[in-house]
């Protein structure tokens, strides 16, 4: 493995597609609007064209560029098919609500075709069939099972016996009219019909810490502060401390990777049944050689070393298709709910601070759906996805199993991180470029040691819970292993429910104890 990019497809060599809204340097004293929307992802974006198109006055506050969170490291798949399959979702929700959410997804991507021929020509979105399939011969026999249930629940399917690419099956689906597209340029599309007007787009522009929910709400950011009739949290995590949508929603790392190959596959989505699974796409309508692979997800902060996560995606790749180059490698988190659908609309005990969160790896499309919701309460419509995605709602039977799993675990990392770990006998043995869990003084410390030779000391508690971080050695981070908190390797705060940045650490004699 040669290098992690910097940035994803859609970010690396597209510029333009970084954004260049006319964004204000700071927030104005004495600025209020109707809303707030915190977050400028497709959620965050598409919320506040819906409210803007309404009348309302609205501000976009954004730690970074357009897309810098989950969207623009997705892998720009949009699609309708239930993440957790169609006999799970039916078994959780019923045949009627779960024909419901698998329409909802629907009708978010013809309104993605509709802004994109809109506000955004350039993101190349296309309608492209759909492919689910097996390598497994024994498993090929469940794929009739699936195929009709994915038919009760309104989607076009039918039975293939092999697909348009190089790739060799058991047993396949086609599923009719789903799509792909270009996230970045889209998102540029939105941001440039919601600047100007009622409506402004600040970028680079952190909330520091959790909106006081009041009459108005009052937000605080390094940019000024301001006030609004109502807010909308559309970053995955409502940095609330340690809330019951933590607990309800489970970070996870997926992998992506831009491959030239020799041997192009036709214009579609394919994902295949492993576990984890595997999901490949045409990159673009201009290259047909160029394709986009990801998977082997797993939760966040909890991998011996990531490098391996790509490694173990190249050897797939390069055993399916005949490889010429690597152009991207890069890696998104998501948050996957506990009972298989999101968490969407007004946060517990308020009713003027809305949630959006637990999109799975699906949040094109969820993000989208949640997006016209919020926008429907907060301008008095109704929605038929209100109480099917409330963050309100109680689904013991659909929940319990996953949240036990999922809460067990941040609980046994909660204790167990805090007394293991490799054994350090000097910082002297943390090479340029790594980073190590160590004890200095009693203290637990998370130590890097930048290319330059510095050694960066940071407390190793997580400022959300205060969870132990681990290194992550492929991208350089420190990541939060219970909530999904992302720091970079000096310790500003990257993604995720914590409200500030790793505590900075000064130790006049930094000799590490042996732990």
């Amino acid at each position: 493995m040669d290098y992690i990019s910097p940035a994803s497809f859609w970010i690396d060599g597209n510029d333009e597609s970084r954004a260049k809204t006319k964004t204000p340097s700071k927030i104005e004293p004495n600025t209020h609007v109707d809303v707030a929307v915190v977050g400028a992802g497709i959620t965050g974006l598409t919320t506040a064209l819906h409210l803007k198109n309404a009348g309302k006055r609205v501000a976009v506050l954004e730690a970074g560029l357009l897309g810098a969170g989950t969207t623009g490291g997705t892998s720009g798949h949009l699609d309708a098919l239930p993440e957790q399959g169609p006999a799970e979702l039916i078994d959780d929700f019923g045949a009627r609500d779960a024909a419901r959410a698998v329409a909802a997804r629907s009708e978010a991507i013809d309104q993605i075709e509709r802004w994109a021929e809109q506000f955004a020509s350039s993101a190349d979105f296309a309608r492209v069939p759909a492919y689910l399939y097996t390598e497994a011969p024994e498993r090929a026999g469940a794929f009739d099972k699936t195929r009709e249930l994915l038919d009760q629940l309104g989607l076009d399917v039918s039975p293939v016996d092999h697909l348009p690419t190089p790739v060799s099956c058991a047993a396949a689906i086609r599923v009719e009219r789903q799509a792909r597209f270009h996230p970045l340029r889209y998102l540029r599309g939105l941001a440039a019909a919601v600047e100007g007007g009622s409506a402004s787009i600040y970028l680079h522009t952190r909330v520091l810490r959790q909106p006081v929910d009041g009459s108005p709400c009052r937000l605080e950011t390094d940019r000024g502060d301001l006030t609004a009739d109502q807010v909308v949290l559309a970053t995955h995590s409502a940095f609330f401390g340690l809330s019951q949508l933590d607990l309800r929603v489970a970070p996870y790392q997926s992998y992506v990777m831009a491959v030239e190959v020799d041997d192009s596959p036709d214009d579609a989505l394919y994902w295949d049944d492993a576990s984890p699974y595997h999901y490949t796409r045409l990159a673009s309508s201009e290259e047909p050689g160029l394709i986009v692979v990801g998977g082997g997800d797993h939760k966040t902060g909890q991998a011996d070393d990531t490098r391996e996560h790509f490694a173990a995606m190249e050897r797939y790749v390069q055993e399916r298709w005949q490889v010429r180059a690597i152009r991207q490698r890069w890696s998104a988190e998501f948050f996957e709910p506990a009972d298989g659908l999101p968490l969407v609309g007004p946060m517990p005990l308020s009713k003027r601070i809305h949630a959006a969160a637990g999109f799975s790896g699906t949040g094109l499309t969820w993000g989208t759906v949640a997006a016209r919701l919020i926008a429907d309460r907060i301008l008095g419509r109704d929605n038929p996805m209100t109480t099917l995605l409330s963050p309100a709602r109680i689904k013991p039977v659909a929940a319990a199993a996953d949240f036990v799993k999922e809460n067990t675990n941040i609980a046994s990392r909660f204790v167990m991180d805090r007394f293991s770990g490799e054994r350090i006998e000097s910082l002297a043995a943390i090479l340029p470029g790594e980073g190590k869990l160590v004890r200095i003084h009693g203290k637990r410390v998370a130590a890097y040691r930048a290319p330059d030779g510095q050694v960066h000391l940071l407390s190793s508690l997580c400022t959300h819970a205060g969870c132990v971080v681990n290194w992550n050695q492929a991208e350089q981070t420190w990541d939060c292993p219970c909530h999904g908190g992302r720091y970079t390797a000096t310790g500003e705060r990257i993604y995720g429910p914590p409200p500030a940045d790793l505590e900075r650490i000064v130790i006049e004699d930094q000799q590490p104890a042996v732990r």
